[in-house]
């Protein structure tokens, strides 16, 4: 009895470390990354006719690991109390279509270069990360993306925030819209989200 109840103890052991270890967010960030890359250069005459094919990759490939409502609400800041449900989900939505334009303008742009990843920093409680990649353009330095994650109530690795070449997309989103929101109102700044796209 007391040999299987060792035996019992050395297997959850085991078991435990497993199940308690996360995915390193390196590894999701990198496989939907080289999904959207490998895509682009395998469909170069899809890509000529138009934004379309590239908006729906990155709405299908991108868009699920990225929060996109906790960044249209830290976008908004202040002003996300002030608006009700159906406008908070009409900026959503907006803001939705504004990433994906966004996205794919920087993606647009790859032609095959060489893309590198470095070490996964974690915050001390482990609840948030940074990925940080370096794409290697031909005869100039590297362009740095750093994506922000944080490790969601489901268990999943959402990006929250991502910067380009030292341009953080919260901050200057943030900048932007307070900037229209005090010229426009947020009212007539969500309705012009919604049509502009």
């Amino acid at each position: 009895m007391v040999r299987i109840f060792s035996i019992l103890s050395l297997l959850v052991a085991l078991v435990m470390p497993a199940q308690a270890e996360q995915v390193d967010p390196q590894v999701i960030v990198k496989a939907v990354s080289d999904k959207v890359l490998t895509t682009i250069l395998a469909n170069k005459e899809q890509m000529a006719t138009g934004p379309e094919f590239l908006a729906n990759l990155i709405e299908t490939q991108m868009i699920p690991i990225i929060d996109q409502p906790r960044m249209a609400k830290y976008v908004l800041s202040k002003h996300w109390k002030t608006i009700d449900d159906q406008q908070k989900q009409d900026f959503t939505s907006g803001f939705k279509r504004l990433l994906i334009k966004t996205y794919s303008g920087a993606f647009k742009a790859y032609t095959g270069q060489d893309v590198t990843y470095g070490e996964t920093k974690y915050s001390k409680k482990g609840d948030r990360a940074i990925v940080v990649s370096d794409i290697h353009m031909a005869g100039g330095s590297p362009i740095r993306l750093k994506y922000r994650l944080y490790h969601s109530k489901q268990g999943q690795w959402l990006v929250y925030d991502a910067n380009i070449a030292g341009l953080g997309l919260l901050k200057t989103y943030r900048a932007q819209f307070n900037e229209q929101i005090q010229r426009d109102g947020i009212e007539n700044t969500i309705a012009k989200l919604n049509s502009a796209q």
